[in-house]
């Protein structure tokens, strides 16, 4: 049926591959039921969902046939009653990396924490010092630099808040990706940097956060939720559609 739908259509499986973002070889193994192929059973279904849409073709009769096709997925381990029996798992200590994040975000906090002290400890021993230095009665002399300093946090306060808050612009771009049905295929570039790439299922979520910009590429922008520095962009395009947007801290999304 997908060949036969692409035949009608004159299209040849290289043009279908660029406009789905379908290597070729799965779409010949969609074609050929060689479903061997495919990584995994949520690939067969996510890319023949695609692929039919494309094509015009009823993507859910498609996909409900195909899973009648295949047989039930084997149980993991894990999910398989209790026998009565009780089996010690080896104990796996984390990755390398994991384990390294771990520290480095430790001492970061450290270092923060530290810093903070520091600041105030400091800023109390130079009041104390100021303080006892300063004779009793004597009447308060403010120097040119503290006048200086009051008059400005008396301009300050006297702002509007509205001036302030306009003043005030977001740091970096903050970007979250909501599936809210079937599945996406995504390809998102961080600050000129290629981050994530592939089929993302339903009741999903992507965050990303960049300095500058960032460069999205969605394969069925009509189940994706955009939402851009906490702003709800709702979706950028229909289903099925391939959309391509980028969002900097210039344009706010």
């Amino acid at each position: 049926m997908l060949r036969e739908a692409r035949h009608a259509r004159g299209l040849s499986l290289e043009q279908v591959e660029a406009e789905t973002k379908i290597r070729r070889k799965y779409l010949e193994a969609l074609e050929e039921e060689a479903f061997d192929v495919l990584p995994g059973r949520v690939y067969v279904r996510g890319f023949l969902r695609n692929y039919a849409r494309f094509l015009g073709l009823d993507a859910g009769a498609l996909v409900a046939r195909v899973d009648e096709m295949l047989s039930p997925e084997e149980v993991p381990p894990a999910a398989q009653p209790f026998s009565g029996s009780t089996k010690r798992l080896p104990f796996k200590w984390p990755s390398r990396r994991l384990a390294c994040a771990a520290t480095g975000l430790f001492i970061a906090i450290l270092l923060l924490w530290g810093a903070g002290w520091l600041a105030g400890l400091t800023h109390g021993a130079a009041y104390d010092v100021v303080s006892r230095a300063k004779p009793a009665g004597s009447p308060a002399r403010s120097s040119p630099e503290h006048a200086g300093y009051t008059q400005h946090r008396q301009t300050s306060s006297s702002a509007p808040a509205s001036t302030v808050a306009g003043n005030s612009k977001p740091e970096g771009v903050n970007l979250v990706l909501n599936v809210t049905d079937e599945t996406c295929w995504m390809q998102v570039v961080v600050d000129g940097k290629a981050i994530f790439t592939g089929e993302v299922p339903a009741n999903q979520s992507k965050c990303f956060q960049a300095r500058n910009h960032i460069w999205v590429k969605l394969g069925n922008a009509g189940v994706v939720n955009v939402q851009v520095n906490g702003r709800d962009l709702g979706v950028l395009g229909g289903r099925g559609q391939v959309v391509s947007r980028e969002f900097s801290v210039s344009t706010q999304g």
